[in-house]
């Protein structure tokens, strides 16, 4: 890319407080349903962008989503 181009793209301003304040209901070890599946919460954590996220454990899968996505959908 040039320095044009670069110039013009805008970055998400993410709002670590905030989501980590959104997860304190969710604690290791609780379940939650998440896209129609049922998933173990393994633990919260903080990705290397500053972003809070939490890893998730289902049955034959295990995954990190940021806690703003698994926010908008967790039940």
């Amino acid at each position: 890319m040039t320095g044009d181009v670069l110039r013009n793209l805008t970055m998400e301003k993410i709002d670590a407080q905030r989501d980590h304040q959104g997860l304190k209901q969710f604690v290791p070890g609780r379940q939650v349903t998440f896209k129609g599946k049922r998933y173990t919460i393994q633990r919260r954590t903080t990705l290397a962008s500053g972003e809070a996220a939490v890893v998730l454990q289902g049955e034959k899968e295990q995954f990190v989503i940021s806690a703003s996505r698994f926010l908008a959908e967790a039940q």
